[in-house]
């Protein structure tokens, strides 16, 4: 019997999603509300401007022809994951895993997608997060990439790989749930730290920051109940050549474009990401110093060249002096 996908927002990733559906042979069907213009210019045109919609994809408005798939994707911007939570929550989902393909963390709240998921009702046969390196405009001529699912309980994760994995899609498998959703939110933060650094042609800082970053959001993570080393596999490290380097990466367009005091259209997850993060580190006393100064820069508290001064002027320490336990 041919497995059915439900794609649950159609922008760049879930149109993305919508082809590799097709592609493996799924039954494949697409939802966004009647109110999003870029899905009815979608439904008209079968066109974006990432792709043609193949034919045998098929679109709709009425979220109820969405469920009874065996696995849902949902890619929607994270701070408008909780409204569609609750309208997911309605759902029956008892035969779906549902694979939530958002990179960030609610900005009132620091809850991740699985958390807000859990809070919303959502009850499918099994919750992952799916993430990782990738661009939509390279996987669609087929460059291929690896990723990760990780849920809970492993048979999930290994459910979803099996359903979903390719020759286009290596996916590997990881239990920390809370790990992978941390780090592939603060990747994005890191994406605006080497734009800023672009902008102010500190490039070759970008290798410092890839050494760094990740240190501070492994404290994070662990003290999340995490597992530190998710950080420095496929949810976080593995994804900073996509994120601090490539032309596509709109956080690293965003942090290049706001230290040159240029207007960025369209949508930067780390902005949202690094109000939560730096909310949650405070919280659970993290020290996450280039988390809070891309903040500080964000906020117009200080220039990037002044965040940059006070990063240099913090205390030397050893490069590893630090050790972590989950």
């Amino acid at each position: 019997m041919t497995d059915r996908l439900s794609v649950i927002g159609c922008g760049r990733w879930g149109s993305f999603h919508l082809w590799y559906g097709v592609r493996l042979g799924m039954r494949v069907i697409g939802w966004e509300p009647e109110s999003s213009e870029p899905f009815r210019e979608l439904r008209e045109s079968r066109r974006n401007a990432y792709m043609r919609l193949p034919d045998e994809a098929s679109l709709t408005c009425d979220l109820r022809q969405a469920a009874g798939a065996d696995v849902m994707v949902v890619s929607v911007p994270v701070q408008k994951f909780r409204g569609v939570a609750r309208l997911l929550s309605e759902l029956d989902l008892s035969e779906t895993v549902v694979a939530l393909c958002m990179k960030g963390l609610e900005r009132d709240t620091g809850k991740r997608p699985a958390e807000i998921a859990r809070e919303e009702g959502i009850d499918p046969s099994g919750l992952c997060a799916w993430v990782g390196p990738g661009h939509p405009q390279q996987l669609l001529k087929e460059v291929p990439s690896c990723m990760l699912v990780a849920a809970e309980q492993l048979r999930t994760a290994e459910e979803l790989a099996g359903r979903m994995g390719s020759d286009l899609l290596r996916l590997y498998r990881s239990t920390d749930l809370v790990g992978a959703e941390i780090g592939a939110a603060t990747k994005n933060v890191a994406g605006i730290a080497a734009g800023m650094l672009d902008g102010m042609g500190y490039s070759g800082l970008k290798g410092a920051l890839m050494a760094r970053a990740p240190q501070e959001v492994a404290r994070l993570v662990t003290a999340l109940g995490g597992d530190w080393r998710t950080v420095f596999g496929l949810s976080h490290l593995g994804d900073y050549q996509a994120t601090l380097f490539s032309p596509y990466s709109r956080n690293r367009a965003y942090g290049e474009a706001l230290v040159r005091n240029e207007g960025f259209p369209g949508l930067a997850e780390g902005v949202e990401t690094s109000v939560a993060v730096v909310h949650l580190a405070d919280r659970l006393d993290v020290d996450m110093p280039i988390t809070n100064a891309v903040k500080d820069i964000i906020d117009e508290k200080y220039t990037a060249t002044e965040a940059v001064e006070i990063l240099f002027g913090r205390p030397e320490r050893e490069e590893f002096g630090e050790t972590f336990s989950s």
